[in-house]
């Protein structure tokens, strides 16, 4: 039986603190049809697609047997010419228009035959440009020092220095067109077949039929001791497919192993941490704050939980249930909360949110045949659009603010030269988690006490699922890919009892984790990517330390910018050394914990006499 904190008030008001400007007809669906193109017959596509092959070929044409190393004006040039062939965004903007058009219905065949057409034709394209950055990269180290310092080159500095950099694990042009062409085969096609059975498994609760990965995402709209039923039934289903699961789990990580192997990297997690261009040991002080300090405080977290909902150990599949309800606000409110989020900060990025909603940038409601959850993607060349479902509740609220936090952060970025303007995953969550920080704490401040506890609860319930268990899923991979290459393989049962023990880490003893939970690795996709969990725990606590210092004193909101417009300009631990934060050290995510523990205390404070 589950207790619930009171909460009186279901109705949601919200007065904006800042004055806004006005705001035109919100759009609530994409316009695929102006942005892009009118449909899959749409001439303009192949136009578009034939430019970018024509742009490709001609700079393979000049530069592929020219000596464009040797001087500093031919490097130049040559770098110059690389940088107007980056300004040829049509072959983005087809393959973005067909992966959109999927998006928004599941079963639109004819733009899923479209993306394996265009995408065998562009990847074989893309092959024919690895001889540049492979050049570049055998230039001497003596002669990469001489660039380095060469005021004619200052704008590529960063770019060549990455290319230095990566070229220390290059392999031959033959051989990394192999990788490339193989990757999918060997890695990507196993991870596809193992999501194509997932999602066609089915069950039945409460008399209805059930897609497997649907009903994990409707746990929580069950009842207490219906959601630990329906938890039990989906862990069946996930036993079931380990057998696959451990050979799929076994082929990438035995893929990545031969690619680290002949790269010569030091760590399985070592190729990944580069790609999204982080120290090493900046992680390793991540790791080491989350699994010790972090751990003890989601321990905490879910031993007051089980108080509140009266029982002595929660069941794992009841971990995130709520203890009380929270009025429920409609799309234009929570549009209002965050616009008056994004105008306090700064009226550049309320202006960004306020273009997207009048300019159908934003998919706001679920229907039929549309994908479940929530992204951002934007690219040069091509509006931001997000992608919501939308339901009445402060969680997608929330949802907003961060999906429009990445989309205020790469339009930020656009205003770096188009080499620059991209950004890797560590400083994409670090801004989207910002603006979701924000967004929660205006909410929390307007509440009663008796709505405030119920907020605060869920808050450390989100930020624990961001921070404590994804390096618990880091901590996990590491373990998996050790067993994996000093055995051969892993099997099913195996599988989860290391995940079973990666998942007792953090939830401590209040929380009851079975080896049947630890099939949880048959469904968590992140697994399938590499390592880039962290960066979700990297960007919350360095945007946590960018809130508390805002908060001290408004001007850091210069500092706050100066991160969101660097775009990829330096190493994402640069950029952020730039406005004073220290990621190499490990007392910035113990700062950044301390927000986390304070959240605690209050939830202790405000719930001692539930």
């Amino acid at each position: 039986m589950s207790k619930k904190v009171s909460s009186k008030s279901k109705t949601f008001s919200y007065t904006p603190v800042n004055e806004l400007p006005p705001l035109g007809k919100i759009q609530t669906e994409w316009n695929l049809k102006e942005h892009y193109y009118k449909n899959e017959h749409d001439p303009q596509i192949e136009k578009d697609a034939k430019r970018y092959e024509r742009a490709i070929k001609a700079f393979v044409k000049k530069c592929r047997k020219a000596d464009f190393t040797s001087s500093t004006s031919k490097l130049l040039q040559a770098l110059k010419d690389n940088e107007a062939l980056e300004e040829v965004t049509e072959g983005t903007k087809v393959m973005l228009y067909f992966d959109l058009r999927t998006q928004l219905n599941v079963n639109d065949t004819a733009a899923k035959k479209k993306i394996l057409q265009y995408d065998e034709r562009f990847r074989k394209l893309g092959n024919e440009l690895l001889f540049f950055g492979l050049t570049i990269g055998k230039i001497a180290r003596t002669e990469q020092k001489k660039y380095l310092k060469e005021h004619s080159l200052k704008k590529y500095h960063y770019q060549l220095a990455k290319i230095f950099e990566e070229a220390k694990h290059d392999l031959t042009e033959a051989e990394e067109k192999i990788l490339s062409l193989r990757a999918n085969t060997s890695r990507g096609m196993w991870s596809d077949a193992v999501s194509k059975i997932r999602n066609n498994r089915k069950i039945v609760f409460k008399n209805k039929a059930l897609g497997v990965m649907e009903a994990l995402d409707a746990l929580d709209q069950y009842s207490f001791d219906d959601r630990t039923k329906l938890w039990d039934q989906i862990m069946t289903e996930m036993e079931q497919m380990g057998d696959v699961a451990e050979h799929e789990l076994t082929a990438i990580v035995n893929h990545d192993k031969v690619s680290n192997h002949l790269r010569g990297y030091k760590h399985s997690y070592t190729s990944s941490i580069q790609s999204f261009e982080n120290d090493e040991r900046a992680v390793d002080a991540l790791i080491e704050a989350v699994s010790t300090k972090g751990f003890a405080l989601s321990k905490k977290f879910y031993s007051i939980k089980a108080k509140l909902h009266g029982i002595k150990t929660l069941p794992y599949a009841n971990r995130t249930a709520e203890v009380g309800e929270l009025p429920k606000p409609t799309f234009e409110q929570s549009v209002e909360v965050c616009r008056d989020v994004f105008y306090g900060l700064d009226a550049r990025y309320g202006e960004v949110f306020d273009t997207m909603l009048e300019k159908g940038h934003i998919d706001v409601f679920p229907r039929n045949g549309k994908r479940g959850s929530a992204f951002m993607i934007g690219a040069d060349g091509v509006p931001t659009y997000a992608f919501l479902n939308y339901s009445n509740s402060f969680r997608w609220l929330e949802t907003i603010a961060h999906e429009i936090g990445h989309a205020i952060h790469g339009e930020m970025s656009k205003t770096q030269p188009m080499i620059y303007s991209d950004f890797t995953l560590s400083s994409a969550e670090t801004a989207s988690t910002l603006f979701e920080q924000l967004a929660i704490k205006r909410l929390i401040s307007i509440l009663p006490d008796e709505q405030k506890a119920v907020a605060l609860h869920d808050t450390i319930n989100s930020s624990i699922a961001a921070i404590q268990r994804q390096i618990a899923c880091f901590n996990f991979m590491k373990d998996m890919y050790e067993h994996i290459s000093t055995h051969g393989l892993a099997t099913k049962q195996e599988l989860a009892q290391m995940m079973q023990k990666h998942l007792k880490a953090y939830v401590g003893p209040a929380v009851e984790v079975t080896e049947k939970d630890g099939y949880s690795y048959v469904y968590w996709g992140h697994i399938r990517r590499g390592y880039y969990v962290y960066t979700y725990a990297y960007g919350h606590l360095i945007s946590s330390e960018m809130i508390r210092r805002y908060e001290k004193d408004a001007s850091y909101a210069a500092k706050i910018h100066e991160f969101l417009t660097a775009g990829g300009s330096k190493s994402v631990d640069d950029i952020f050394k730039g406005i004073g934060i220290n990621t190499r050290s490990i007392d910035t995510y113990l700062d950044g914990l301390k927000v986390q523990e304070a959240e605690i205390k209050e939830l202790e404070k405000l719930t001692r006499n539930i």
